[in-house]
């Protein structure tokens, strides 16, 4: 981490025995800046301090975008805040993002 950073270790996970999320993958923007994220499980990304809107999608082969979630974080000094993204049971519906722990 850079001096006056802090970062955002974000899980992304999603229902059992649904094979649509086995060909797709998470999007993950954090202030409408799409981070390099291209799987399932646990992500590290880098951001300033203060505070930041994040989203998450679903991006399936073919089709649409959905499963949109999103959340307004505050990310301390030299600090790291998780969250945990779950993804829809059906298609078309909106996943869930929920702040664990900041510090």
């Amino acid at each position: 981490m850079s001096i006056g950073q802090g970062s955002l270790q974000v899980t992304f996970a999603y229902p059992a025995f649904t094979r649509l999320y086995r060909t797709s993958s998470p999007r993950l923007l954090v202030d409408g800046v799409d981070q390099l994220v291209r799987t399932w499980g646990t992500h590290t990304v880098a951001v300033g301090a203060g505070p930041h809107q994040v989203a998450v999608r679903v991006v399936p082969t073919s089709g649409q975008e959905f499963g949109l979630a999103e959340a307004e974080v505050t990310v301390e000094f030299a600090a790291r805040t998780s969250l945990s993204y779950r993804a829809p049971h059906f298609h078309g519906s909106h996943g869930r993002l929920k702040v664990l722990a900041a510090g």
